[in-house]
């Protein structure tokens, strides 16, 4: 019978060290996150909305807690490769590592398109008025702006009744030059045109809100204003 020593059986190379292990958590944390989720938004339902509030939060954390891990985990694992090889680990671990990321992709999307739902949902049940005031306000914030080169926007008001006045200087004219009768003449038509097909003025249609255009000329001076609202509208 020979002495010599048999060849290693590679079949027999353990397969339950810290990195196979680690890498088997790297799998299944996602899913228990996602499982844990599923389960605690059956269980909020006999919740009053409190708690339910905390308790989504609460879950929440602990979800990403164990992303976090399992993600931890897949790239300790990867570091196991070159004393145990490939095999139970390098799958795994790349699924638990990219898994996570694939999920953090779809919170954010997720939430972007939440948040955009809500500050429209928050746009449409302000009134009219409110409406109105937040359009002067953010007008006013951007300061003047040129609409055309020889037309300025040097801001907005609020006024009562569904009213919003837009101040505009021609920068290039004076009031001898331009009279409001011109103005009536050559601008309305356009500004009436565009209150009725406009997208952007659907929301002063559909709300009856008057837009007063005031011109002033280059020195400061008032030359008129062109009013339009419900009165113009199509029939």
């Amino acid at each position: 019978m020979s002495n010599s020593p048999l060849p290693p059986n590679i079949s027999s190379e353990p397969r339950n060290s810290i990195f196979h292990q680690a890498a088997t958590a790297s799998v299944f944390a996602p899913l228990i996150a996602v499982g844990l989720t599923i389960i605690s938004i059956a269980a909020r339902t006999s919740l009053d909305p409190q708690s339910r509030g905390r308790v989504a939060f609460g879950i929440g954390i602990a979800s990403s807690i164990i992303i976090l891990l399992g993600w931890i985990s897949g790239i300790v694992a990867l570091f196991g490769i070159p004393k145990h090889g490939k095999k139970g680990i390098l799958i795994k671990a790349l699924c638990g590592i990219i898994i996570p990321l694939l999920l953090l992709g779809l919170s954010i999307v997720t939430f972007m398109a939440i948040s955009s739902k809500a500050i429209k949902n928050t746009h449409y049940q302000m009134s009219p008025e409110d409406q109105v005031r937040a359009l002067a306000d953010q007008i006013n914030k951007q300061g003047s702006i040129m609409v055309d080169k020889q037309t300025r926007l040097e801001g907005a008001e609020n006024l009562p009744n569904r009213t919003i006045l837009y101040k505009y200087t021609l920068i290039a004219k004076t009031s001898s030059e331009v009279s409001a009768e011109t103005l009536n003449r050559i601008v309305r038509p356009d500004i009436v045109n565009k209150y009725n097909t406009l997208p952007e003025m659907k929301m002063f249609r559909d709300n009856a809100v008057t837009i007063i255009y005031r011109y002033s000329d280059k020195a400061g001076q008032l030359i008129g204003d062109i009013p339009v609202g419900p009165t113009d509208l199509a029939k």
